[in-house]
């Protein structure tokens, strides 16, 4: 039997080529890590409050590619940001709600409930000979006139059963479709049925409840004078604030008549007049809604 060893320098080159390829390969070794998913974790500052203070929602979430925070009753509303200061007026239970949307598209959830306590009423003390306009108070020696509440444009005025500063009030609102024409400003009035002389009295006082962000103006009218004063989103004048709260409203008679010295307080036909101001536009802001209770005048 004969054997060929041609073959064995080739063997033996085979052999060394993949010793020195599989030392080679040491190099290229690489550590493999699992994907780990991102985690949700939020906090909130408080389970439990009072009606005008805040909670603090943070989200401390991992792998994070999308926040949205939903706040049911509270302000605001909703927010993307991770850090949230959420303000609480109403009285009730209200649901929290964070939505995360990972990196990897994947979407989590996490809900807080926080218990919201009435604030405390405070009391209401009528003024002595106030001379009550609308309000349910008995304890006003002095009711005025006969009164109309009049739409004349836009606003929708309604009187509400409940939740008002002292039980019913009127809401002005503007409708769900506004009108074709003469749509971008708002008025309502609250008139007296016979001119009165309100010479007497110093201030006009009322509960008013607001979020609009428009500026608005509360006008007095005799027979053919207006006067006005004038309110923006951010002044608080006279105490009217944009909080959704009840606020009580102490205007100086005097401010009217100091924006038009010919308003004859003797013969006050419209004593709250309700006017958007021009050239803003009611419609693209939307929130044009006003409620009022307890109107009375004081001396």
């Amino acid at each position: 039997m004969k054997i060929k060893l041609t073959h064995i320098p080739k063997l033996k080159y085979f052999l060394l080529m993949l010793f020195v390829g599989l030392l080679s390969c040491e190099d290229d070794i690489r550590e493999v890590y699992l994907y780990k998913k991102g985690v949700l974790n939020a906090t909130s500052t408080n389970t439990a409050i009072k009606g005008g203070e805040t909670v603090t929602y943070t989200d401390l979430s991992t792998k994070v590619r999308a926040i949205k925070w939903t706040f049911q009753g509270g302000s605001p509303g909703a927010s993307i940001e991770p850090n949230v200061e959420v303000k609480y007026t109403k009285a009730g239970t209200f649901t929290t709600t964070l939505e995360i949307t990972f990196v990897d598209n994947t979407v989590q959830k996490k809900t807080f409930t926080v218990e919201v306590e009435a604030p405390p009423t405070p009391p209401i003390v009528i003024p002595a000979d106030a001379l009550k306009i609308y309000s349910e108070n008995p304890d006003f020696t002095k009711t005025a006139p006969v009164l109309n509440w009049v739409s004349s444009n836009q606003f929708v005025i309604k009187e509400v059963a409940t939740d008002g500063y002292e039980g019913a009030y009127r809401n002005f609102s503007l409708p769900a479709t506004p009108p074709a024409t003469e749509a971008k400003w708002a008025m309502a009035i609250l008139q007296f049925v016979n001119v009165t002389d309100i010479s007497s009295y110093t201030y006009i006082n009322m509960a008013v409840r607001t979020t609009s962000t428009g500026k608005i103006r509360f006008r007095m009218k005799d027979a053919s004078n207006t006067g006005y004063v004038e309110f923006d989103a951010t002044s608080n004048l006279y105490g009217l604030k944009r909080d959704g709260s009840w606020n009580m409203v102490k205007i100086p008679i005097a401010d009217y008549k100091k924006q038009n010295p010919a308003l004859d307080l003797t013969k006050i036909k419209d004593i709250l007049v309700l006017r958007s101001v021009d050239p803003e536009d009611v419609r693209a802001l939307n929130n044009y809604t006003f409620d009022f209770d307890h109107i009375y005048l004081s001396k």
